[in-house]
């Protein structure tokens, strides 16, 4: 049997950007003794974790900060859709991508621009219009593939060759 310290690792390690409140549902554990352990893991350099006004997401210690922002968008639906949106169809204009998507404008406005700060989505302009893309596909593929194969699974067969193709 696994000890406490061992499922937490092993649900971040699956999960990677997991919140506090996931991995204490996942696991069965109180709030009281996951935050002990949170604190062991963190103090024995095992996990890492990024902390926001609202939300504390962990990872592994081995993951870099970039691949750590990926991961923690691809745990959020919108910024996940945009960027399989991206993958499947290499370039996609403001309105594309919100058809897409099916969220309101604002919503992928707001995402879409999170994403292009966080260096995971670019533009370029043509004919006077802005055309998205996704800057280091090989890597988004890489991590979507390893930790969300759920994603590849359920999405369109053009993003299946993608991912095989990469």
């Amino acid at each position: 049997m696994e000890s406490r310290e061992e499922l937490i690792v092993s649900e971040i390690k699956r999960n990677p950007g997991i919140r506090f409140r996931e991995v204490m549902e996942k696991i069965n554990l109180s709030n009281g003794v996951l935050s002990y352990y949170v604190r062991k893991l963190e103090n024995n350099g095992v996990i890492k974790t990024q902390r926001t006004t609202r939300v504390s997401r962990f990872f592994i210690n081995d993951m870099t900060e970039e691949e750590s922002k990926v991961a923690s968008r691809l745990r959020q639906t919108t910024p996940k859709a945009i960027l399989v949106s991206l993958l499947e169809n290499d370039t996609m204009e403001f309105q594309e991508i919100v058809s897409s998507v099916g969220k309101a404008s604002a919503t992928v406005s707001f995402y879409l621009s999170k994403l292009v700060n966080d260096g995971m989505v670019d533009f370029k302009k043509s004919n006077l219009k802005k055309r998205y893309f996704v800057v280091e596909k090989q890597r988004i593929a890489n991590l979507i593939t390893e930790y969300h194969p759920d994603i590849v699974e359920s999405a369109s067969d053009n993003l299946a060759d993608i991912m095989s193709s990469l």
